[in-house]
Formats: C-alpha cells, structure tokens, sequence
C-alpha cells in the first residue's frame, strides 16, 4: 500500500520515499531557517521490509572520566510491526518501549509486536505527526546538510518528551525506535550518546552501522556535523539540553546515572 502522507519518515531511506517536483512548492523558510513544504509519497510496502532490522545495544561506549555506557540497557531499531524468528528483539527482556513514528506510519505499518507484551510500557511519541496526513503528505525540508539538524530542531518538544521519559526511574532496559530506524533514531541515539560524554567520532561510527542495513542510500559523518555544531553553540551538551530540549540539571544527572558505569 502506498500512501501520500505528512512526515518527513526518516528522511526515510531514500528507496521508500519518492520526491513529487511539484510546481507549487514553496521556496521560502521559516523561522529556523529551514524550507518549508516539499511532497513526497511514502511507499508503505518497502518500508514494512525493514521490520526489526537496524538493530543495535547503544551500550558498550567508553565515555567521559574513564566510565562506559552500560550494556542491555537502551536499544535502538526500525519499526517492530512484526518481528522475524531470528530477531535478537525476541530475546529482550524490555520495560520500555518508545515509538517515534507517527500515528500515520503506525496505522499503515502496525503497532510495534513488543507493545502488546503485558509488561511492556508502551509510549508513542508521535514524531512528525504535524506532517502527516491521510490526504497529502507535506513536510518541512531543511537547507541542504542540515537535515538531521531539522530532526532536531522541528521536533523540540518530542525530544522533551523523551528525554524526559529516560530520566525516570525502572523504565530500563528501554528499546526506541522510527521507521527506518536511521534518522529520527539516529539523532537520538547521537543526543544520547553525547549527553552520556562518548567521544564523537565513536558517536558518528554508531550513525553509520544504519549503512549496513541501507547500503544503497548511505548515511555520510558529515550529517551530524550541524547537530554538532548546535550543541557547541549553547555551551555543550547540558546547556543543549537545558536551553534547547528543555531538561532540568537533575534529570541529565539520572539519565548518566542510569546509563553509565565505572
């Protein structure tokens, strides 16, 4: 099934999105600096093929101060809509699970498998879902080289919600994941990754692993350079957090106490 809908899916692999050049595009910004309408039809079939696959612990990292990101603790995916016999996502043992698709790619794929688990807690943050629709699809498109940046930037208050979530307490071992589980995951992952002090040329190697699932539309270092750079700009990662996302000092000491280890 095909559907002409309202997010921007991932920047979803390249292969599952198709660019309508329409001639009413529009080529001004908004206030972020962003362009702001482009069409694209989103094939709902392809993207189904990518059930669990991208999969990955984001533990194991060396990090600040001679510490390391625990293992079996926070996970990452695409979309669970079902899960293959041979999936490590049958294994988990999962509290948590956060779905960052929106309500449109869940209707048209399914529910994630692992929410129907009984003690599973299931949280839909519904990324994108001011893009999506059932009668056309609009999204906000970025300057060239700032797509992930977008992610980031046109989804503030999701972000909130989640970082929000990781800083409460027994909501471990938590797996989140999107669609392609490349993008919107991808700059979580990377969020993460930095809020817990991973050397960042450790945190685009773990961006890149998405290659490996989608070799024909790979992911290049230069992407996260943006976030980067914004992060940079407000002073670091806690200042990133505080001023941008919107997290309290306290709830950045939970999230490294829970996901760190000596």
């Amino acid at each position: 099934m095909k559907c002409v809908s309202g997010a921007h899916t991932d920047v979803l692999a390249r292969a599952a999105l198709r660019q309508d050049r329409l001639s009413n595009e529009q080529k001004g910004s908004d206030n972020t600096g962003f362009q702001t309408r482009q069409r694209v039809v989103v094939d709902f079939d392809l993207i189904r093929k990518m059930a669990a696959q991208n999969f990955r612990d984001l533990g194991g990292h060396p990090a600040e101060g001679g510490r390391r990101v625990k293992r079996n603790r926070i996970y990452r995916s695409s979309h669970l809509a079902e899960l293959p016999t041979h999936s490590p996502v049958t294994q988990l043992k999962l509290k948590t699970l956060v779905t960052l698709q929106s309500r449109i790619e869940v209707e048209h794929l399914g529910a994630p498998v692992p929410a129907s688990r009984p003690e599973v807690r299931w949280e839909h943050i519904p990324m994108g879902d001011q893009w999506f629709s059932n009668t056309g699809f609009t999204r906000i498109s970025a300057q060239p080289g700032k797509e992930h940046l977008a992610l980031v930037m046109h989804f503030r208050d999701d972000w909130r919600t989640f970082f929000k979530l990781l800083a409460e307490r027994e909501v471990y071992p938590l797996l989140f994941h999107c669609s392609a589980g490349r993008d919107r995951t991808g700059v979580g992952a990377a969020m993460i990754l930095s809020l817990l002090g991973v050397d960042r040329a450790r945190i685009v190697a773990d961006f890149l692993v998405s290659n490996q699932t989608f070799p024909r539309m790979p992911l290049a270092p230069e992407q996260l350079d943006p976030v980067f750079e914004t992060i940079d700009q407000n002073g670091g990662i806690e200042g990133f957090m505080r001023e941008l996302i919107g997290l309290e000092s306290r709830e950045i000491e939970i999230i490294r106490e829970d996901l760190l280890e000596d």
